[in-house]
């Protein structure tokens, strides 16, 4: 089984205990995913492994599954340092980031649909769709932002509506990403951009 050690540089960590502990909690649990499969892994495995009391565990993740909040936000703070020093447009910047999103899930893909899946099938999962994607808003709705200043998008939409729109189309993709292993969501996702980014209008009319 591949491990599943996220395959991009690790960012610093912000200063803070409690940030630290979650990293901790974090790192730990995908170690032991990496060497014995996400369902050969307990809560109590974890902490075992990371030192804590799963009191602690629970101050940082309601669940096991839980940890794909964690798993988003290493690699989004990998790639906005990587965003903030590349010229390219913010277009460019889309696709690495949708191509960056989908190389890390398919590098740890046997642990991420086992995530994924217990995390869909919690109560009322829906209610906190927005806080698991909340980094990668973030960072969407900056580079969408700066395209605006830069000319390359129009000005009159919101950032972050343009931002919710595409996550939204995102978190969708991986949902079909989980139920069809088989599917070709590179493809998907290139085919996405060029809508939202392009629209469905013809450039040409083709006739009266």
């Amino acid at each position: 089984m591949k491990s599943a050690e996220i395959e991009t540089e690790t960012p610093p960590r912000r200063a803070g205990k409690k940030e630290r502990t979650r990293q901790e909690i974090y790192r730990t649990a995908m170690r032991l995913f990496g060497a014995h499969g996400y369902d050969g892994v307990t809560i109590e495995d974890i902490c075992n492994g990371a030192g804590i009391a799963k009191a602690t565990f629970f101050l940082h993740f309601a669940s096991k599954a839980a940890l794909i909040h964690a798993f988003n936000d290493e690699i989004t703070a990998t790639l906005s340092e990587k965003l903030a020093t590349q010229d390219g447009t913010a277009e460019e910047q889309l696709h690495f980031l949708a191509a960056a999103f989908e190389d890390a899930w398919q590098a740890n893909a046997p642990v991420m649909r086992k995530m994924l899946s217990e995390y869909m099938d919690q109560p009322a999962t829906h209610l906190v769709a927005s806080e698991l994607n909340a980094s990668v808003l973030d960072l969407v709705a900056a580079i969408l932002r700066r395209g605006q200043k830069r000319g390359e998008f129009r000005p009159g939409f919101t950032p972050e509506v343009g931002a919710a729109a595409i996550v939204a189309t995102w978190s969708a993709l991986t949902a079909w990403w989980h139920a069809h292993p088989e599917a070709d969501t590179s493809a998907f996702n290139r085919e996405f951009l060029d809508i939202a980014l392009n629209g469905l209008k013809a450039r040409t009319p083709t006739g009266n």
